[in-house]
């Protein structure tokens, strides 16, 4: 299914004849192969005479490409056409004893998962479902806030590619406008003093309508925000170096502490009156912002500040 996207990702009108001289198959197997991509939510249009073409461009990521975007060689790069997530593939890499540091990403994630074991929907070579895996030596406290520092680096990129108001909404949203573009998941695998950890993020650069009808909170994409089509090949390549250069900071000693005031910048919370809820919980109060650690500062009706940690943590402004 991946060679006849190569082929249709022109936008161009392909005969069944053309398509099976390239793939070396029978028009048969292209129309069978054809039926497949609609299967899983690819529109083909088919005009008599002239043959098959997508509604619009479409741009495969490439190694090739991501190369050429400076990502630095000793990344290794995996790049799939369909998996039930990323972070699965990167867990599984890591116990195969696989080279790190990683990157996994895939056209199709039939079974991604946000935070609280949300689905995250991606749609077939539309938005960026992918995995950047970062092996630290001095075990895992060294990795205390490096998601709320990988929300700065998707920040930095956002603003990179155009968006010119990029926020972040403790604990792992980014978003623009105060809806959701962008969500974070880490996951770590330790074993003494040696901690790997997954960085699993979703970017929605091109969403479907029909992919978002179960999100309970307002979102939006990149297409919809920008003058032209971004490419897929060059936010990931700038988000991967981005990651690599944070990781490396952590990895020294700089940690969350050195990302406060980066994250604080684009924080869509700040001096706002939110409601806190957990599994036994909810409280209620205005937010100040985060502490070194990364832990939402939040002030109550009495004046107290109180600190909140992630996990099964959900913020919502009042």
């Amino acid at each position: 299914m991946q060679a006849v996207l190569a082929l249709l990702s022109d936008n161009e009108f392909h005969s069944g004849e053309e398509l099976g001289a390239a793939l070396g198959v029978t028009r048969a197997a292209v129309w069978k192969k054809l039926k497949k991509l609609e299967a899983i939510g690819v529109t083909v249009h088919s005009v008599k005479g002239r043959g098959y073409r997508l509604p619009g461009p479409l741009e495969l990521l490439s190694e090739q490409a991501l190369r050429e975007h400076g990502v630095p060689q000793r990344v290794n790069i995996t790049l799939d056409f369909e998996t039930e997530s990323t972070n699965g593939d990167a867990k599984a890499y890591i116990a195969q004893g696989g080279t790190l540091p990683a990157l996994f990403s895939v056209e199709l994630q039939t079974n991604g998962r946000g935070r609280r074991g949300r689905q995250w929907e991606s749609g077939v070579a539309k938005n960026l479902t992918f995995s950047f895996v970062w092996r630290f030596e001095n075990g895992p406290s060294v990795v205390e806030g490096l998601s709320l520092a990988a929300g700065v680096a998707v920040a930095r990129v956002l603003k990179k590619v155009g968006i010119p108001n990029p926020g972040l909404k403790w604990p792992n949203d980014a978003q623009i406008d105060g809806q959701k573009v962008c969500g974070i998941l880490l996951e770590m695998v330790a074993d003494q003093d040696v901690c790997d950890v997954i960085i699993g993020i979703g970017l929605n650069v091109e969403m479907e309508e029909s992919f978002m009808t179960s999100v309970d909170q307002p979102w939006t994409d990149l297409v919809s925000r920008l003058p032209q089509r971004p490419s897929r090949n060059v936010i990931l390549a700038e988000l991967a170096k981005e990651l690599v250069g944070i990781c490396e900071l952590f990895e020294d000693g700089h940690g969350m502490k050195h990302f406060q005031s980066h994250w604080q910048a684009y924080d869509v919370l700040y001096n706002q009156a939110i409601k806190v809820m957990s599994v036994s919980q909810q409280k209620q109060g205005v937010a100040k912002g985060i502490d070194e650690k990364g832990a939402l500062l939040m002030e109550e009706d009495g004046g107290e500040l109180v600190t909140l940690h992630g996990g099964e943590v959900s913020v919502r402004r009042v």
